[in-house]
């Protein structure tokens, strides 16, 4: 029985050691180095962070979109999720896809006032979303009998890409 015990606490040891830790004390770090600042991203959208760590970006002075802030994982490093339409991110199915909001994450890296955007997601991700495609569309891409939208695979928080980014440059109060 005590080995039983001794195991488990070794366990629970090492799971606590292999999860993220997130720490209050980085979120504030992290929104007094980007509040009030902006950038111009490559495709020119201006984003601009606000007082609570959020971003709000948009062109020509019209509001496109808002990066609602969800924690920072370091000092340089946060986490964003944005609310997006699922007929924005399905929009090769060939089928009516319902106009439900998703939350799709994205994170943000700071390094020396340079900052630059996650693109993509991870292999695991594409895995999952190319078996749903398999067992729930037919070869022209349209929905199969039965099936809905339902379970259309969404990525996680853990799935964003690490190893690709989009650059933005230097962020600037402006």
């Amino acid at each position: 029985m005590r080995l039983y015990f001794t195991f488990i606490l070794l366990f629970l040891i090492s799971c606590a050691s292999n999860t993220k830790v997130h720490h209050k004390n980085y979120d504030d770090i992290w929104v007094r180095k980007v509040r009030g600042k902006s950038v111009v991203a490559p495709n020119g959208y201006l984003y601009t962070f606000m007082d609570n760590g959020s971003v709000e970006y948009g062109i020509n002075g019209k509001k496109m979109g808002i990066g609602f802030f969800v924690y920072a994982e370091n000092e340089n490093k946060a986490y964003y999720y944005e609310r997006i339409s699922l007929d924005n991110i399905a929009y090769n199915i060939q089928a009516a896809v319902p106009k439900t909001n998703v939350c799709m994450y994205v994170s943000f890296i700071l390094s020396n006032d340079n900052i630059k955007m996650t693109s993509g997601y991870t292999k695991d991700y594409y895995a999952r979303l190319s078996a749903w495609k398999k067992s729930n569309l037919n070869m022209f891409g349209v929905l199969r009998e039965g099936k809905d939208m339902s379970e259309y695979p969404i990525p996680y928080i853990n799935e964003i890409n690490f190893n690709n980014f989009i650059e933005f440059g230097k962020l600037k109060t402006y």
